[in-house]
């Protein structure tokens, strides 16, 4: 509502290319932080004060007498930070216990910790209602009366639904290749935002208060 009304007073277009624009740089440096403050391994240096571990499990995996054995371990930090680390060893009946790597669940994070992602995602909402805010007012007047819902309706649908609807498939493609990274995938939605920048800059005019009544 904010954004819609001021893009009456000052025009549609950048307004809506600022959105993108913060997007494009700050996308990266939020969701790197979420990856950072949600590490177990970034807390080594923090003060235990509590690791309690359940007994262990067995769960039988074959006829030979292999199983495997589970143990979960409740930790408590100084600094609120709690999680279950959960160990899962193979015991094997020929070749005893083949250790595999600690897996990390139920994460509860510090409260100033978790303020701050509070406020990193509600700043991506308003990068998302800087677009969204001018766009229904932009689209109408863009087109005609008589071509006006085919005209903003299809293009409209087109972006959301499959560059948009896409976004978690490509992105946990590009996730998948060899020397990615946890963020590679975030390239696509910073690529096509990217690209609505350019051609909205060179493209758009800055329309604001027409009559829409032709």
């Amino acid at each position: 509502v904010i954004f819609g009304a001021w893009s009456d007073r000052v025009g549609r277009k950048w307004i809506m290319l600022s959105g993108m624009l913060l997007g494009i740089i700050f996308y990266r440096p939020i969701y790197q932080t979420f990856l950072d403050d949600t590490s177990v391994e970034n807390y080594d240096k923090i003060p235990v004060l509590s690791a309690a571990a359940n007994s262990a499990k067995l769960t039988p995996i074959s006829d030979m007498g292999d199983s495997l054995r589970t143990i979960e371990t409740h930790v408590k930090l100084a600094n609120g930070m709690q999680f279950t680390k959960v160990q899962t060893d193979t015991i094997s009946a020929i070749k005893g216990i083949s250790p595999s790597m600690e897996m990390v669940k139920d994460k509860v994070l510090p409260t100033p910790i978790f303020w701050k992602f509070v406020g990193l995602i509600f700043f991506q909402i308003l990068l998302v209602t800087m677009v969204y805010g001018p766009i229904a007012a932009f689209l109408v007047e863009l087109f005609p009366t008589k071509i006006r819902y085919t005209s903003m309706s299809l293009p409209y649908h087109i972006g959301n639904g499959v560059f948009g609807g896409l976004v978690p498939f490509i992105a946990t493609l590009i996730a998948s290749f060899a020397g990615s990274t946890p963020l590679s995938g975030l390239w696509y939605p910073i690529g096509i935002a990217t690209l609505s920048l350019i051609i909205g800059t060179i493209y758009l005019s800055n329309k604001a208060d027409e009559s829409i009544n032709d």
